[in-house]
């Protein structure tokens, strides 16, 4: 049960972890060079607000597909259940504005393009799911937050499709390998 719950967050984690490498004048090339790569990540994420946290590890690998957008690829284990990861971020024409790609069919999205803003060093994306257990829509939060060029951090929240209320799932630390 657990692992068909994290599949929708543990994608869009993945998926969000690497945003776009640009040259771009508008954008921001700090975030974007530090974030550029390839990543291990791991750290703790929990199904909902009263269940257990459970180790989570992602590998990803990012390239620059233009000079503004980012493709990625790797995959991701909870619970001895592994998936493959693919798709991008895209940089919108103004310097905060983001757009990303996920496959909807397996993380059970309601939109496969979902958007973003950068404030500083963090790069929030906001997108609509369905929970996999009770089918119920789900919204959910992440917050990519650059600390340097060989360090990452991506914080998932979602809504309790039982309550309505937002939890935290956890947060991944990604680290250069």
């Amino acid at each position: 049960m657990l692992k068909r719950l994290f599949v929708a967050s543990a994608l869009s984690i993945g998926i969000l972890a690497v945003p776009t490498s640009s040259v771009n004048v508008n954008a921001s090339p700090q975030i974007f060079e530090n974030m550029t790569g390839n990543w291990r990540g791991k750290g703790l994420v929990k199904s909902g607000p009263k269940a257990k946290k459970e180790s989570i590890r992602c590998k990803l690998k990012s390239k620059p597909d233009g000079s503004a957008k980012l493709k990625m690829s790797g995959n991701c284990a909870v619970s001895g259940f592994v998936f493959s990861l693919n798709g991008f971020i895209q940089q919108n024409g103004g310097k905060n504005s983001y757009t990303a790609n996920m496959f909807r069919s397996f993380a059970n999205l309601k939109q496969s393009n979902f958007s973003g803003k950068r404030s500083g060093s963090k790069i929030n994306f906001s997108f609509k799911a369905r929970d996999r257990i009770g089918k119920q829509d789900i919204s959910a939060r992440i917050v990519m937050n650059s600390r340097s060029s060989n360090a990452f951090d991506v914080a998932i929240s979602r809504t309790d499709p039982k309550t309505g209320k937002i939890f935290s799932v956890g947060t991944i630390k990604f680290a250069k390998r």
